[in-house]
């Protein structure tokens, strides 16, 4: 009986499931997530662009109140420096002629035309000389700048024309100003009257007009400065000089700075920025609530064509996107199949050490497995290589650093002492004479000698006579600030770099300061001796023109002077 034939070898082991390929799966990825990502940006858009373009509009009018109140700010400070500047000429401070006063007085006013009036009262409120003659001979007497101004630098706030209005020209606005006044005393510290300027109210309007940008006035932003009373002194048309409340105001008045969205009297909604001119405390400043506002409307007027611009760009990249999608992942497809099965062959090849097999079939997303192995391995392969140039790197780094920071150290220090040496005393001084004209305050430069040095060297030796140098050095930093600088140039002479003096007579101090400690007793190796320093000081002004040098050479000078007087002595360099 014949039997039954077996089933056909070919039949052997099932086959692996078909996946979808590469080309398949890139095509439906990208077209669902344009898909998603277009209907979360149209959910999302008007969200997100209404609160950062509220953000965004609030801070520019925020940085223009900024802008404004600054620059009120500086044009009071600066009435402010004019007036002292004035009443310290000769011409103002020892008046004896009206006729000169009243030049100075009239070059000011040409050079700052917004200086509507100049003058000089004397003590009984009689204007004794001012600009063009205007108001001279005049009772002021019960002006507030003249009553204010007798007791020191003050700013009078905003009022209108009282004597003036007669006498200055016609003007489309009806005349405003503020005042700024101060004492005039004589050399001798006499007080003979008070100087006034009083300052058109114009250049605040001109400020306003300069800090808005026209694409800002475009979209009605506006620029409103209100006294402390709420009276508006700057301000769009029928709003000036008339009383307002708005929740930005009080936040203005105590302080503070920001911007918000409120709504004003007219009934209109408005994004305001917010800020406050003036120093608490100060009779010199001026402080008034500097509003920007600008309708919210028209603030957020880009808002719904960037909104519309989004939405089709977002629609057109969508789309443009599936397209391509679909174009490249059918052009890659087929080379990702030609290259994962070569990497597949190479890769067993070289494991097995065999000629390459047959790709065997794989039961999933078969480009991804391979490459995904393959890439690995040169991952990890180029990580840890570069992980090791990096360490390498990183020591070579911070042994230069280190190598380079000892050799500074060495170059810049002295070996006996441990102070800073020659080299970086012509590093420090100039800086310190750089400073002292960028901060208005004199610095010194004191050199010192000891007296007697000669002798403990040759009387103890050469050791005991660096230990003296060490100990006096010593001294010499326990002596002095942390500001300034204490140097040794060569053998027993050392130089100080003295910062921040409030006077030049403070250097002179320092030097009769240090001297006793000098003088105590120096406790040797093998002795205890007493000396004294005989000490040179060349002080540096703001205003000095002299170089490193010429003041090195003074400070010298002057303390070989010393050593000429009888040493242990303190000699201030003459100029």
């Amino acid at each position: 009986m014949t039997k039954p034939p077996e089933k056909a070898a070919s039949d052997g082991p099932a086959q692996p499931r078909k996946r979808l390929r590469l080309a398949t799966l890139v095509t439906l990825g990208v077209c669902v997530t344009v898909a998603v990502s277009t209907g979360l940006q149209l959910l999302l858009v008007d969200h997100f662009t209404i609160y950062y373009a509220s953000r965004e509009a609030e801070l520019r009018l925020q940085q223009q109140s900024w802008q404004m109140r600054d620059a009120l700010n500086r044009v009071v400070s600066k009435a402010a420096g004019d007036v002292q500047l004035v009443a310290s000429l000769a011409q103002v401070r020892e008046a004896r002629d009206p006729a000169a006063a009243r030049a100075v007085l009239d070059s000011l006013q040409s050079t700052f035309p917004d200086y509507a009036w100049i003058g000089v009262a004397d003590m009984d409120g009689k204007v004794y000389a001012a600009a063009r003659g205007l108001l001279e001979k005049a009772d002021v007497s019960a002006r507030p700048w003249f009553q204010k101004g007798q007791a020191g630098l003050h700013a009078i706030d905003y009022h209108p024309a009282v004597l003036l209005g007669k006498l200055l020209p016609q003007a489309p606005d009806p005349w405003r100003f503020i005042d700024v006044a101060v004492p005039v005393r004589r050399s001798s510290g006499e007080q003979w009257g008070v100087l006034g300027v009083h300052m058109s109210w114009t250049w605040a309007r001109h400020l306003a007009g300069n800090l808005l940008t026209p694409a800002l006035r475009a979209y009605g932003a506006e620029i409103v400065v209100v006294r402390n009373d709420g009276t508006v002194l700057l301000g769009p048309p029928g709003m000036e000089e008339k009383k307002i409340s708005a929740p930005s105001l009080p936040l203005a008045q105590s302080g503070q700075t920001g911007a918000l969205r409120e709504t004003w009297s007219d009934g209109k909604t408005y994004l305001t920025g917010y800020s406050r001119t003036g120093q608490d405390g100060d009779p010199a400043s001026l402080q008034w609530s500097v509003l920007v506002r600008q309708p919210e409307d028209a603030a957020l007027a880009a808002l719904h064509t960037l909104e519309q611009r989004i939405l089709w760009l977002s629609i057109a990249v969508g789309a443009a996107m599936a397209g391509i999608a679909a174009w490249v992942a059918h052009r890659l497809a087929t080379p990702i199949d030609h290259l994962s099965s070569a990497i597949e062959a190479r890769t067993q090849a070289a494991l097995l050490g065999m000629p390459s097999p047959p790709i065997p079939a794989i039961d999933s997303f078969r480009e991804a497995q391979v490459l995904s192995a393959a890439m690995s391995d040169m991952v990890r392969n180029e990580a840890q290589h570069m992980q090791q140039l990096q360490t390498m790197n990183e020591q070579l780094e911070s042994t230069v650093r280190k190598r380079t920071a000892e050799l500074q150290d060495l170059v810049m220090r002295d070996v006996l002492t441990g102070l800073p040496n020659r080299r970086a005393l012509m590093e420090t001084l100039p800086e310190a004479m750089q400073r002292a004209s960028r901060t208005r305050q004199p610095c010194a430069v004191m050199f010192l000698d000891l007296d007697g040095f000669k002798g403990v060297n040759d009387t103890y030796g050469h050791e005991e006579g660096d230990e003296l140098l060490r100990q006096f050095g010593a001294r010499l930093v326990d002596a002095v600030r942390r500001t300034d600088t204490v140097a040794r140039l060569a053998g027993d002479e050392f130089v100080i770099i003295l910062e921040h003096l409030h006077a030049p007579a403070a250097a002179e101090e320092m030097g009769h300061k240090i001297m006793p400690r000098l003088r105590q007793p120096f406790a040797l190796k093998t002795a205890t001796v007493s000396l004294s320093a005989s000490i040179g000081i060349a002080v540096f002004l703001p205003d000095d023109s002299a170089s490193l040098d010429t003041l090195l050479a003074r400070a010298d000078r002057a303390m070989y002077q010393a050593k000429r007087s009888g040493k242990n002595a303190v000699v201030m360099a003459t100029t």
